[in-house]
């Protein structure tokens, strides 16, 4: 069966991120036409020619009435004198006859759309450059969205991804999609994580808890107060004050000024810079009257400048923790994802509010994270048989299945209830000198609490503290017996067991031995 072309798509207010998992089953990012990995959520118009993009975006400083921006966080909503005043320094919104109208002036005429269209026009652009990127048409797509996205606003995405041409498999809460790139509830062990988002305009801070491979968001909070555009302003403010030092015109007076546009540019690749290196420069060519600017920043005196500005982050984390019910005690990891979250002094505080047993983890690039965990859905989906309108409902698992380890124990691999398609893998560890790995799968039923306890107690009186745990489930029905035989075998040998669920309810399980490469794979219609 050819493999379906699905693919992951972090749709955000000022970035977008298209993601795949490629033959080594890792997530890569599908660069633009230029080159770059991020999309500028921007649209542009200069003459009669429409940019998307990083073309867009470039518009800003001479073109910035012509350039739209914010649309996609548009959808849903209504128009309002405050939506209006936000977009200041951009294309104008009025309030027309469809609603929030942008307004552009071109050559041919004006030109008036709502953020639907221009978010249907973006998608198609999206579209266009994944599949010029892989060669063959998209047939379906995972989308992230953020926790604070109303049921109007998710209806409104799905309607534009369907009149661009993009078929919407799911939409994925942000903070669940960067739980799963981070490996969150690809095993059955229980965990609980903070996910910590912070985007270009705003953050987003969400507990997740992973029970049994069922990963679910128990509270959430969100922030405009702290963003990639607030440390931004932090950075410009600090150069426009050593440029006027050095005889240079006062860029603040004009907030929306073509000045204070060049400069929050650059100031974005002095950010990105002192997240690797203890000091970045920032130079402007011709900034203001006719003078150039160049500078440079320490990391440690950008770290006491924004000092302030993480604030309403902490109280965030504060928020969503109470509104889940969890003190900081009980979460195992902090998992940091969006392109702000990058700033060494941010993960220094958020590090701070946790036990030092909490794992802070921020891996790879954190403003793929989103569109890497939506890949991965996406590929779950496309091992499913069946069609991809399907994958949209929630298909759960009717009864737990495992490892079959006597007739009264079962190791559960997958619990029921599980949602589906799920893929989960363990390990299993051969005795010394074992060169054949028998592997029995079971479906099984969960042993009865009163049991559990009775057997317990029996364990206490006889005072034999080496028994094993009692069994919390129990075979119930053998599913399928396999023996993957192995040339030779150290006390190191690990058999790595795969199990997968499709959609359509079919089993499979593959067995595999790392170093050697043996496989063994049985397949399990699904039961009526």
């Amino acid at each position: 069966m050819a493999t379906k072309t699905y693919i992951g798509l972090s749709l955000g207010t000022d970035n977008s991120v298209i993601a795949i998992i490629n033959k080594e089953h890792g997530a890569e990012v599908i660069a633009n036409e230029d080159g770059e990995h991020k999309t500028p959520t921007y649209i542009a118009f200069s003459g009669d020619e429409e940019y998307h993009g990083s073309q867009a975006k470039h518009q800003l400083v001479c073109n910035a009435e012509s350039t739209l921006q914010g649309f996609v966080g548009m959808l849903g909503t209504e128009y309002s004198a405050e939506l209006a005043a936000a977009h200041q320094g951009y294309a104008r919104v009025e309030d027309g006859p469809r609603g929030a109208e942008f307004v552009v002036a071109t050559e041919s005429g004006e030109v008036r759309l709502t953020a639907h269209e221009a978010t249907v026009r973006y998608l198609g652009r999206l579209r266009t450059t994944a599949e010029a990127y892989l060669g063959r048409t998209i047939e379906g797509a995972v989308l992230g969205v953020p926790m604070s996205r109303t049921s109007a606003q998710r209806a409104a995405i799905a309607q534009a991804c369907a009149e661009a041409g993009l078929p919407l498999l799911q939409l994925v809460d942000e903070p669940v999609a960067a739980a799963m790139q981070y490996g969150v509830g690809q095993t059955a062990r229980d965990e609980t994580v903070l996910v910590v988002d912070v985007g270009g305009s705003g953050a987003d801070v969400a507990v997740v808890v992973s029970t049994g491979g069922l990963v679910t968001v128990a509270g959430s909070a969100h922030t405009s107060e702290v963003s990639g555009k607030h440390l931004d302003m932090v950075l410009a403010k600090h150069f426009a004050g050593e440029f006027q030092k050095q005889g240079g015109p006062d860029v603040l007076e004009q907030t929306h000024g073509k000045p204070m546009r060049k400069l929050l540019q650059a100031v974005e690749v002095t950010k990105r810079t002192l997240s690797a290196a203890p000091t970045a420069p920032c130079a402007v060519e011709s900034l203001a009257g006719g003078m150039d600017y160049n500078g440079t920043i320490t990391r440690t005196r950008f770290d006491i400048l924004a000092n302030k500005a993480y604030a309403p982050l902490e109280a965030a984390i504060e928020q969503a923790l109470e509104a889940a019910g969890y003190s900081t005690e009980q979460i195992d990891q902090v998992l940091l994802c969006g392109g702000a979250a990058r700033v060494r002094k941010l993960q220094t505080r958020v590090a701070l509010m946790f036990p030092e047993s909490t794992q802070v983890r921020s891996e790879g690039e954190l403003d793929e994270v989103v569109a890497s965990g939506c890949a991965a859905q996406a590929s779950l989906l496309a091992q499913s048989a069946e069609p991809a309108q399907a994958a949209v409902s929630a298909q759960v698992l009717n009864a737990p299945v495992g490892l079959r380890v006597s007739s009264e124990r079962m190791e559960p691999v997958l619990l029921k209830n599980t949602p589906l398609p799920a893929k989960r893998t363990v390990k299993v560890v051969l005795p010394a000198g074992e060169t054949r790995a028998y592997i029995a799968v079971s479906e099984g039923e969960s042993v009865p609490k009163a049991e559990v306890d009775e057997d317990e107690d029996e364990d206490e009186e006889s005072g034999d503290e080496d028994d094993e745990e009692p069994p919390r489930y129990r075979p119930s029905r053998l599913l399928a017996e396999m023996i993957l035989e192995l040339d030779e075998a150290t006390d190191a040998t690990r058999v790595e067991v795969s199990f997968f669920v499709g959609t359509d309810g079919k089993l499979t399980v593959t067995a595999t031995e790392p170093v050697s490469g043996k496989t063994i794979t049985a397949e399990i219609p699904a039961s009526n």
